[in-house]
């Protein structure tokens, strides 16, 4: 579970993060940001119906992304808002790749300080 200071969770900031974010896009993921005026990265995870029917599996794909970060959550520079959305490929990743996925993410949109 993310801490309560790194979660994205207002439905005002999830959609102006949306209208005026950038783009970051993966063939599994996509990864919409902002900077921010807080003093920590807020995140959130998106995982859609057209991802899977199943809420069972649309949940755990979630509580892996959130574990995904929440691994290298300390690495992550603040003053972001970061909306990850999965997409339907997501789900035939296991977690170290997720992981990678998400580093490697973090890394080319200039928020990951670590290795």
């Amino acid at each position: 579970m993310l801490p309560t200071t790194h979660r994205l969770h207002k439905q005002t900031e999830i959609k102006s993060l949306i209208q005026t974010g950038q783009t970051f896009f993966l063939p599994e993921f996509i990864f919409k940001f902002a900077k921010n005026q807080e003093p920590a990265t807020k995140i959130g995870f998106v995982v859609s119906t057209k991802v899977d029917k199943s809420a069972v599996t649309r949940n755990k794909l979630q509580r892996q992304m959130r574990e995904a970060i929440n691994s290298f959550l300390d690495d992550i520079k603040p003053g972001f808002s970061v909306l990850i959305i999965a997409k339907k490929k997501a789900l035939d990743l296991d977690f170290a790749t997720i992981v990678k996925q998400f580093k490697f993410a973090a890394t080319k949109i200039k928020i990951y300080e670590g290795k």
